[in-house]
């Protein structure tokens, strides 16, 4: 006979859970002190436990319903093998229910389905607290995938592997997360939304930063998902997380957040956020040209960026026959070497359209930025430097529309839309991975299950190759002038050792006191 397993907590993360682990075989206890959250979560289990016996997923709704055990007396969860509380995210209330039930049961495992708050913090008020473990389920709980299983300073890790095993018998995905504010999804996942809303508060219409996410396989843009999220979910979390890191500037909320929370436009579930519901974002634009003749240009750079669209696109063999210059190179002082008098429609990863104009002086330009790999929905970002349009503009638009790729001139900014918020992501997983909060292939596999990325952020640097992204993030620090840009020191060494791949860096698998010992000797 499976473990019983006791839930407290039956709002829609509880229930969700209880679901999980009752359709797993378990017999599980529902505890809430609330008879109406109980009877709101029964009914709401039984109407997805039929949608999916309906669908053939299920064999019996009310086989699993039935393993469901409702209650509102703490007491009835003492004989639990596993306790996973999902009660609202208040630190105390975490810390008192795990504690009074600690003293209840002395031996069972328990886990906090926390997003907030430290394992460790929590685990301080109970008894025995190496059996206190965190089990972050992500929403809706039946059907994604990821767990992140936390221990705290005290957890002993037997406990730890115990259920992460217990995570696959679910059909889970565990990922061991050290216990970091955050953790690692929500960490990692912060400039998604906080350098998407500061874009947007530069001049960039929310619409194109969604489209263009979207444009890079995003599942949903940004603000469509905040949308979703609610606005002040997604704001508590964004304080929670700058909060705990003590007013680190690079996860400062924007005041655009809490302006739209406090006028209560919270998204879909108030019928209005970002967007109005109905009838939501408009859907993105659509090639205006595709079948014109395009433009040859010469296409300059060593990067992947530019050996895919060598590969992909027509383009000239050599200045002669070239109309204007393509030039994916990242750092802006490799720029002023270009045939003399054709336009240039240069890359903005690390710079602005205007500061590539000062250094090109009066010849014709326009900025582009697209990140590889460039899929069949990518937006071709085009940026005109503060002095106007110029004729490299039509040339730029005409190409990349007869390619299939839409065009959307944006506001001058250094980075571009897409790369801007994708190098910030790929900083913070550097920065994640440098602090041990799990290991490389972990990472990306929890980036891609918790929130739907089409790659993790360590797989991409790896495609678009470490020392663009370097190059570009000192760019951007150099011209923005905000510390939320600096390159975090690990890529720097990596970029200056010559790694080209995480897999293999010696961080916290004791390779380091290992070298340390042997030099000493």
């Amino acid at each position: 006979m499976k473990e019983t397993v006791a839930v407290l907590g039956a709002g829609i993360m509880g229930r969700g859970i209880a679901q999980v682990a009752a359709t797993a075989g378990h017999q599980v206890v529902l505890y809430d002190p609330y008879p109406a959250a109980l009877e709101k979560a029964l009914a709401e289990t039984r109407a997805e436990l039929k949608k999916l016996a309906e669908r053939g997923r299920l064999a019996s709704a009310e086989e699993v319903l039935a393993r469901i055990q409702p209650t509102q007396a703490l007491e009835d969860c003492t004989p639990a093998h596993l306790v996973i509380e999902a009660v609202p995210e208040q630190l105390e209330l975490k810390q008192e229910i795990l504690s009074r039930l600690g003293g209840l049961n002395p031996h069972g495992l328990l886990a906090s389905n926390t997003s907030t708050f430290s394992i460790s913090a929590i685990a301080a008020k109970v008894p025995n607290p190496s059996r206190v473990l965190g089990l972050h389920f992500f929403n809706p709980a039946p059907r994604m995938k990821l767990v992140e299983v936390i221990g705290g300073e005290n957890t002993d890790p037997v406990h730890l592997e115990r259920a992460s095993e217990l995570m696959r018998a679910w059909g889970k995905e565990p990922v061991r997360v050290k216990d970091a504010p955050g953790f690692l999804v929500n960490r990692v996942a912060r400039p998604f939304y906080g350098e998407a809303i500061r874009l947007h508060a530069e001049g960039v219409p929310k619409e194109f930063i969604d489209w263009v996410m979207r444009g890079l396989g995003f599942p949903m843009g940004p603000f469509e998902l905040m949308d979703l999220i609610g606005l002040d979910t997604n704001l508590a979390a964004s304080t929670s997380v700058y909060q705990a890191f003590y007013g680190e500037p690079r996860y400062r909320p924007h005041y655009l957040q809490h302006q739209k929370v406090a006028a209560g436009q919270l998204g879909r579930k108030s019928g209005q956020g970002w967007y109005r519901y109905p009838p939501g974002p408009p859907p993105p634009p659509t090639p205006s040209n595709p079948t014109a003749k395009a433009p040859l240009p010469l296409i300059l750079g060593p990067n992947p960026l530019a050996q895919e669209l060598k590969a992909r696109f027509p383009h000239a063999k050599s200045p002669e026959e070239a109309q204007f210059v393509l030039d994916c190179r990242v750092k802006l002082e490799r720029k002023n070497d270009l045939p003399d008098s054709l336009p240039v429609v240069g890359l903005v990863w690390g710079h602005s359209a205007s500061s590539l104009q000062a250094e090109l002086k009066d010849r014709p330009v326009v900025g582009f930025s697209l990140v590889p790999p460039v899929g069949q929905g990518a937006i071709a970002e085009l940026y005109t430097p503060l002095s106007g349009p110029n004729p490299a503009l039509p040339l730029a638009q005409a190409f990349f529309e007869a390619q299939g790729h839409p065009t959307l001139l944006l506001p001058d900014q250094p980075g571009g839309v897409g790369f801007r918020i994708l190098a910030l992501l790929i900083n913070e997983a550097i920065s994640a991975l440098s602090e041990g909060i799990a290991q490389p292939d972990d990472l990306d596999r929890a980036m891609r299950l918790g929130t739907g990325y089409p790659r993790g952020p360590l797989e991409w640097a790896e495609r678009i190759w470490l020392k663009p992204v370097l190059r570009a993030l000192e760019g951007l620090f150099a011209e923005l002038g905000e510390d939320r840009y600096r390159p975090h020191p690990l890529l720097r060494r990596m970029v200056a050792a010559g790694l080209e791949t995480f897999g293999n860096l010696p961080l916290h698998k004791g390779d380091w006191q290992i070298y340390t010992h042997k030099e000493a000797r």
